[in-house]
């Protein structure tokens, strides 16, 4: 969900200010499961169910590079059977929901300070061998109904009742974010204080933002305009974890937009994968860039979608992004185009040869749409 972009940040400025943008991160899907595939698999909304399934995940590639992996999140995996996609994955310590306890609500999934505690105890018994670790953290109570703190409601009035006013619902979501704020905080200021720190690497992204009726919607995975594509995303490292080479590249990121794949990439990279990915499976559909290598002089065309290869909503939408120009269209309209950077809320539709050669790369990546 959306979490603290660059703004000041009431308690992650205590522990995390030294914290470097993923560039202007943008999800490829406003849905959880797939952005969560195409973040693991760095494959983009277009590929089919076979493709998901059979490419390589993060914790694979970990395992082959000599990490020992974990998944801990409190994240209902049961919903739509999610859990399946992590069954085989080479995750040596999987841990979610219904392990945790306090899982009350599907949707929320179990308290987040659970699974912080739970990573906690992960890393805190090293493995006898040696080898270093590869997790993912994945929470959850920033999904709808909003879980809060009732000592830490800054944001009123406020109310989850979805038949509330917009304004209402918004501040029960503010409240509900600073809460995770807090959480993730307090994980990493007892993360900072463990003995690898030092060559310890965090990567905090978000699978989707949320709509409060900016283009008439609610919550999220019915459309792909920013406020339920553009996520956080921030990189947190030890003094030993990055060359002074990576860190100048990551900065040059700053203005730059960057998506879901990228990020896939930059893990990759740190795991010292990167340049042996020509000989992953499905290799020519893996185009993410590392953050940590200096950007390309030209932005790529990117596919985003509501739909992939795990995931079919009633009404998918489907777009093309290139910097701050987004081409969008249903499955029963045709294209629109809009430019984020002279119209940031992405209401006035425009024309012109450059959504032209968008429109040809969305025909292209999305065919069979009338």
């Amino acid at each position: 969900m959306y979490l603290f972009l660059d703004s000041a940040a009431r308690f992650l400025d205590d522990v995390a200010q030294d914290r470097v943008p993923l560039g202007r991160l943008t999800a490829q899907s406003s849905g959880t499961l797939s952005s969560c595939v195409m973040l693991w698999t760095g494959l983009g909304p277009d590929a089919d169910f076979a493709t998901m399934h059979h490419a390589a995940v993060l914790w694979e590639v970990a395992r082959a590079t000599g990490y020992r992996t974990a998944y801990i999140g409190s994240q209902n995996l049961r919903y739509e059977d999610f859990g399946a996609f992590l069954e085989r994955a080479s995750i040596d310590v999987l841990v979610s929901a219904a392990d945790l306890g306090g899982a009350g609500d599907p949707h929320l999934g179990a308290p987040d300070e659970n699974a912080t505690a739970r990573m906690l105890d992960f890393i805190g018994q090293p493995a006898g061998d040696g080898r270093p670790y590869f997790a993912v953290l994945h929470l959850s109570n920033t999904h709808w109904p909003y879980r809060v703190d009732p000592a830490l409601q800054p944001f009123t009035p406020h109310d989850a009742n979805p038949m509330s006013k917009v304004g209402v619902l918004h501040n029960h979501y503010r409240n509900s974010v600073l809460m995770q704020e807090r959480t993730v905080s307090a994980f990493l200021g007892k993360l900072r204080a463990t003995p690898g720190w030092d060559d310890t690497v965090v990567l905090f992204v978000s699978d989707h933002g949320e709509e409060f009726r900016e283009h008439g919607g609610m919550y999220h995975l019915s459309s792909l305009f920013d406020e339920q594509v553009r996520t956080p995303g921030w990189l947190l490292s030890g003094p030993a974890a990055l060359s002074v080479e990576q860190q100048r590249a990551l900065a040059n990121w700053h203005t730059r937009r960057t998506y879901t794949r990228d990020v896939n990439a930059t893990i990759l990279d740190l795991l010292g994968a990167l340049d042996q990915r020509p000989r992953f499976p499905f290799a020519p559909r893996l185009l993410g860039r590392s953050l940590l290598r200096f950007p390309p002089s030209i932005a790529w065309a990117v596919p985003l979608s509501t739909e992939s290869g795990v995931w079919e909503p009633d009404d998918p939408k489907y777009g093309v992004m290139q910097d701050d120009l987004l081409v969008v269209r249903s499955a029963t309209s045709g294209w629109r185009c809009f430019d984020a950077r002279t119209d940031p809320a992405q209401k006035h539709a425009i024309t012109g040869p450059p959504c032209d050669a968008l429109v040809s790369v969305g025909t292209h990546t999305f065919p069979g749409l009338p």
